[in-house]
């Protein structure tokens, strides 16, 4: 009975190692400053269920919108460092129409900050 393509060897009889992406060599500078000061936060919060920072985000939002200025202001504040803060970390690795897509959330809340203050 002939071996399942899944078990099958390649022709130096040793098994596959299994495909890895290329990790990127490590950044210098402010970037590897940020990326290395980052990585403690980062890793709690990839140790968070998927949905933790979508529920983060809109929860920040929803107050930063509802609450009085006082309070709305700060929030959005925070809101926008931290998707700044994302967004600086992976701009390497996105391209196109993901990068105007948070170009566009950070003017948003740019403006949603100025009218909280005009208003």
């Amino acid at each position: 009975m002939p071996k399942s393509r899944s078990t099958r060897r390649p022709p130096n009889g040793r098994p596959r190692a299994p495909r890895t992406p290329m990790a990127p060599p490590p950044a210098r500078g402010v970037r590897g400053r940020a990326e290395r000061t980052s990585a403690p936060v980062l890793l709690w919060l990839s140790s968070k269920p998927v949905f933790f920072l979508p529920v983060l985000t809109v929860a920040l939002l929803v107050v930063g919108l509802a609450a009085p200025a006082a309070v709305g202001v700060p929030v959005l504040l925070l809101l926008a460092g931290l998707i700044g803060w994302l967004s600086y970390l992976s701009w390497p690795v996105v391209q196109g129409v993901q990068r105007l897509l948070r170009l566009g959330t950070m003017a948003l809340l740019v403006l949603a900050v100025v009218g909280r203050v005009s208003g």
